[in-house]
């Protein structure tokens, strides 16, 4: 009779259990479906691959570009600079770093050349003002095309520089590398005038207009000359 009567309270609560399930999945189906809508930012994240979600949350490298940047790689390479709006610029700033090393590189053993030709350039223009009808027929034909060749060399280096991507950080105050752009705009004006100042002495209409020619034309030359090498000097400073 025991036994009887625990076999039939069992069988009647499986009864009931089996009339409450359509009431208990409704609760349990809320629970592992939820209605869309809802939390739908995080399910479209979660549903993005990882590699898709690194490419759309990396840092643009414009977020780091550091303060005082000098004007020429403002344009260049600022927030809205040249290459950044052709789509030329790097996809990160790690990348623009190093091709910022390579270029500067570059722009210092170009520089060496440069120095080597510039000076033979001045010495030879100095011995050919000196005595003109001793050396003019031996010296000009030298000096010319070396000037050619030093003006397309200075300007290769001096493009090295000035087109670079800014550098990590820009130093506030009098430093060495200031002293060697100040030096620089010397040198660059000096250079730029030369070519100029070469076709017009060859073009004086009178010896005096040509004595006055030459010695601008000689001027301009040591002026520029003493501006490099110290611009080039300046880098070897300790500050």
């Amino acid at each position: 009779m025991r036994y009887t009567g625990l076999v039939g309270l069992l069988a009647a609560l499986t009864v009931a259990a089996t009339q409450a399930q359509p009431v208990l999945q409704a609760p349990v189906g809320l629970a592992h479906h939820v209605p869309d809508g809802l939390f739908a930012g995080k399910a479209a994240v979660a549903s993005v691959p990882p590699s898709a979600l690194a490419v759309s949350i990396a840092p643009s490298p414009t977020d780091s570009l550091p303060d005082g940047m000098p004007l020429n790689t403002r344009l260049l390479w600022g927030r809205k600079g040249l290459l950044r709006l052709l789509g030329l610029a790097p996809a990160t700033r790690r990348r623009e770093l190093e091709i910022r090393r390579t270029m500067l590189q570059w722009h210092q053993r170009l520089a060496l050349v440069t120095f080597a030709a510039l000076t033979t350039q001045v010495i030879l223009g100095e011995v050919l003002a000196s005595d003109r009808a001793r050396y003019y027929q031996k010296l000009q034909p030298i000096h010319q095309p070396l000037g050619y060749v030093t003006f397309g060399l200075y300007l290769t280096t001096a493009s090295l520089s000035l087109g670079a991507p800014p550098a990590r950080r820009y130093t506030p105050g009098f430093n060495s590398i200031k002293l060697h752009r100040a030096l620089a705009l010397i040198h660059f004006t000096g250079m730029m005038l030369q070519p100029w100042l070469g076709r017009r002495l060859r073009l004086a209409p009178s010896p005096e207009s040509y004595e006055r020619r030459l010695r601008t034309h000689r001027w301009v030359g040591r002026i520029t000359f003493g501006a490099y090498a110290a611009a080039f000097l300046a880098i070897l400073l300790p500050y």
